[in-house]
């Protein structure tokens, strides 16, 4: 494996941001309610999601990482069917819930994790990669498995839909990011650029830790 890509797992595998609290008790039961609040807030993050990979596509004249990062998107955004978005499945999963997304409000840790994520991306290509590929598709596939076997053990207990909107996330990130630790290896070249990588992974994660605070607060 190449070391910059080794050095990017294992920071993203360490972080403190996998064994918050919050995310470890919920990986070994979870409440409906608790389910509820992580999706309500994971629903403001999936639309900022699609936004943070046009931008830093924005930022490179790499026309094959401009297709990497949009074919990362255009899958994420339901290769054009609109009810296969995930924006889409999780609003249907929702519903299914009994939750009124009109009534729903971003925690103010969430809309901080937001803006971080925007500014870190904002500072450059090189810094966007880390932020976007080790940070979020790597991140959220270790992340989206604690949450997801948490949900099959309630389902097991409550009348609960099915849980789609995990497989489709699970199934999409581990395709989503070996495609981007494959564009980061292939493009970060120089000390700087790898550099530049290893901090918008580093920005990224302690950005995500906001997350959870929020959740923390408004358990």
């Amino acid at each position: 494996m190449n070391r910059l890509i080794e050095t990017l797992k294992i920071e993203v595998q360490s972080h403190a941001v996998l064994n918050h609290p919050w995310l470890v008790s919920r990986a070994q039961s979870m409440t409906r309610s608790d389910l509820i609040l992580w999706l309500s807030q994971e629903y403001f993050v999936s639309i900022g999601f699609v936004d943070w990979f046009l931008i830093v596509a924005s930022k490179t004249k790499n026309q094959k990482a401009k297709i990497v990062l949009i074919e990362n998107i255009w899958e994420e955004l339901g290769e054009g069917n609109i009810h296969e978005t995930h924006v889409s499945i999780l609003e249907e999963f929702l519903g299914k819930l009994n939750f009124d997304l009109k009534s729903n409000k971003k925690l103010r840790h969430t809309e901080s994790y937001l803006k971080a994520m925007k500014k870190i991306i904002n500072k450059g290509f090189f810094y966007g990669l880390g932020a976007l590929g080790p940070a979020n598709e790597y991140l959220l596939k270790l992340e989206y498995s604690k949450i997801s076997n948490s949900y099959q053990k309630l389902k097991e207990l409550e009348n609960l839909p099915e849980g789609k909107f995990f497989q489709v996330n699970l199934d999409a990130d581990e395709g989503h990011s070996k495609r981007m630790f494959d564009l980061i290896e292939e493009v970060s070249l120089s000390e700087k650029e790898q550099m530049e990588v290893i901090e918008g992974n580093r920005l990224a994660l302690n950005a995500r830790e906001q997350f959870y605070i929020g959740l923390s607060i408004n358990h």
